[in-house]
């Protein structure tokens, strides 16, 4: 493909001529456009209806005259590939794969290569795809983000999606949450990949150079965005290619040789199908990609360090500080800068610097008062680790910085990490747009739905359910402090256990859920726990977690890509029971969870117990909303009380999508203030 503006012809491992054109939407195209989503830089009440609209469109194309005729069709397409013989459908497959990826896709091929997957999974896997899982895979071929409910087969839908992708020569980036659900669905389908005649390997941490290279070659790849998204800039700093250039958007690496002389790990950043696609393109939206290395010098910095903290624990909080835990900072006052004036007097000149001690102090301070042991990192095998917010999941290798994350490894007595100097940094919005084309699948979209389509342009389309919902949600039973919550909670679960119904606990740290574990332990009720602590048995806990008379207790890492299966003779007592105990800043993350019970018809069911002294709501309620609800949870007004909490919980992801989009607006600022002659480049 020849470039605009002069440059090279250069091979490009993704076809203009295959799947993409199906996938690119207006804003997002080949030809004269740029290879990017144009979206406004503000957003106004006019942009949401107007999402709303189109989203309302989409789904009556899914769920009323639209889906049957469909439907109707890939059924007849798989019956006539069904009465062939393997042969045949191995030459058909080779013609149609040929076909796509010489010529645009027709929505006759697209759906000939649905059928092929459809049939695919009969044939390997001993199941029949139902019509849900095939609509939502239709959907994501045609650029939409798909809303599934939890339990309804989003694994299969992707994997569908992916196969008809695939076959077109489109390498696809299949992205996860985590390390395990990448090693876990990749190897679980290799049998229907195989089937198809495509590859499919899995990128995690653990993995060396050579090895993701391999990887990176096969059709499909299942990883995680940390992971490929590192890899990425790696490629673009070993190429000499600046990270908003032509190759870099275009991700033609593959033949472009390194400074180094090595050949680059990614084909390219093509089709990414994102799921739990909530948590990676929003959540974790405003945490930055950051590139690092080991810096040299670490002694001194330790020392350093030591004479911070010490210095740290000899003020007072209230007097010499305070603490804004809402953003985890800490302010000197002005007695605490005279105080630490005194105290370093006696010490090396560099601390009477007074705009050094400050800051060291400061981050000190931080390091003490702002950072919770189990709730926000824990330590393990002698090591600490960061704490996913809203997972609870562990994550070994991100770390705090400014020399903060010495601070706590200080602090905690735990074994040094070398110093990292930054050498480069993207935020998520932007790795995630440098796609050709993006698509997702999640069971909580519609409450993102307009930030989505600002920053992604993608639409949100909600897939009906296979059969209805069983689930019943109990009324809300809000507490004035945890030491009632868990008197609460002890005899619900007494209640269930005794006739042997299993019972899930959500909780939203690790510390609350120890303190939950240390409860039940005390009143003779047997159970599992699922933390960070125990990540690695977490196929083992959530797959007992069905079983007659199982009681789990978890965090919120078992809210997602897990899937509680019930044991034999549960549905007869009730199916799974989910207690949740905690505050989440989002409402979606309420609906994970509730996801958790009820299942593909399953009978269910849920229940919330907050604690008005929860200190992650106490941080999002103000104090005047907080004097209120106590008052209406000690007058049992629990319906009442939930709603404040409700109003927290709107706040917090109020001020959470402006911080994204505060983030987003900045660095697109930025990109055209450093573009050379107006817009960027553009493709022949």
């Amino acid at each position: 493909m020849a470039c605009a503006n002069g440059h090279e012809d250069t091979t490009i491992h993704c076809r203009a001529g295959g799947i993409m054109m199906m996938l690119c939407r207006p804003g997002l195209r080949y030809g004269s456009s740029p290879l990017r989503r144009e979206t406004p830089d503000r957003r106004s009440w006019l942009d949401r209806v107007i999402v709303r609209g189109l989203a309302s469109r989409r789904k009556r194309q899914y769920t009323e005259s639209g889906s049957s005729p469909w439907l109707r069709r890939l059924t007849e397409r798989r019956n006539a590939l069904d009465a062939l013989t393997q042969d045949q459908r191995q030459a058909q497959r080779t013609a149609l794969a040929q076909r796509m990826r010489h010529t645009s896709v027709s929505e006759e091929c697209l759906d000939e290569a649905l059928a092929m997957a459809c049939l695919a999974v009969e044939d390997t896997m001993d199941m029949t795809p139902r019509a849900n899982q095939c609509l939502s895979a239709h959907a994501m071929l045609h650029g939409n983000c798909v809303e599934m409910a939890t339990g309804e087969g989003k694994t299969l839908s992707v994997a569908l999606a992916a196969s008809a992708a695939a076959l077109s020569g489109t390498p696809v980036h299949v992205m996860t949450s985590n390390d395990y659900l990448a090693e876990r669905d990749a190897s679980g389908l290799e049998v229907l990949y195989r089937g198809l005649g495509l590859q499919v390997a899995s990128v995690v941490s653990t993995q060396e150079p050579a090895e993701r290279r391999r990887a990176y070659a096969a059709d499909i790849v299942y990883t995680t965005a940390k992971q490929v998204a590192f890899d990425w800039l790696n490629d673009t700093l070993q190429s000499g290619a600046e990270s908003d250039s032509l190759r870099s958007r275009l991700g033609v690496l593959a033949t472009l040789p390194s400074r180094a002389g090595q050949t680059p790990l990614l084909r390219g950043l093509c089709l990414a199908i994102v799921d739990e696609a909530d948590s990676l393109l929003v959540d974790e939206a405003r945490v930055p990609l950051v590139l690092a290395k080991a810096q040299k010098g670490g002694a001194t910095s330790d020392t350093e360090a030591t004479v911070a903290l010490g210095l740290a624990e000899q003020l007072l909080e209230g007097t010499d500080f305070v603490v804004q835990s809402s953003h985890r900072t800490v302010q000197l006052t002005d007695a605490g800068r005279a105080e630490l004036s005194r105290l370093s007097q006696s010490i090396a000149q560099l601390w009477r610097s007074s705009r050094y001690r400050e800051e060291s102090v400061g981050q000190a301070l931080t390091a003490l008062h702002g950072y919770v042991k189990d709730r926000d990192y824990i330590v393990r095998d002698g090591a600490l680790e960061l704490l996913d917010g809203h997972t609870g999941r562990a994550l070994p290798d991100r770390r705090l910085p400014h020399g903060l994350h010495r601070m706590l490894e200080l602090k905690e007595r735990c074994s040094s990490s070398a110093e990292q100097e930054t050498i480069a940094s993207l935020p998520f919005q932007q790795f995630f747009r440098r796609y050709v084309a993006l698509v997702g699948i999640s069971g909580t979209l519609q409450e993102v739905s307009a930030e989505l389509h600002h920053v992604y342009n993608c639409l949100i389309v909600p897939i009906p359910l296979h059969r209805p919902s069983r689930r019943i949600e109990l009324p809300a039973r809000v507490f004035v402090n945890r030491s009632a919550q868990l008197q609460a909670l002890v005899a619900a679960v007494k209640k269930r256990h005794a006739r042997q119904q299993p019972v899930l606990v959500c909780t939203r740290s690790v510390e609350q859920s120890l303190g939950v574990s240390a409860t039940l332990k005390a009143h003779g009720l047997a159970h599992q726990v699922l933390n960070a602590y125990q990540d690695a048995q977490e196929a083992q806990i959530v797959a007992a977690a069905g079983q007659a008379g199982q009681i789990t207790i978890a965090t919120n890492m078992a809210g997602r890509g897990t899937d509680i299966e019930l044991g034999s003779g549960v549905a007869d007592l009730g199916g799974l029971h989910v207690i949740s105990l905690a505050f989440n800043e989002a409402g979606r993350l309420d609906r994970q969870l509730a996801g958790r019970a009820a299942r593909q018809g399953d009978p269910g069911s849920f229940q919330a117990m907050p604690a008005l002294d929860d200190p992650f709501l106490v941080e999002a309620m103000p104090a005047l909303s907080a004097r209120l609800a106590c008052v209406l949870a000690r007058r049992g007004w629990h319906g009442f009380a939930m709603a404040m909490i409700r109003l927290a919980q709107r706040r917090q992801e109020w001020r959470h999508e402006q911080e994204r989009l505060a983030l987003y607006r900045s660095r697109e600022a930025l990109e055209r203030q450093l573009a050379y002659g107006g817009r960027q480049h553009h493709l022949s």
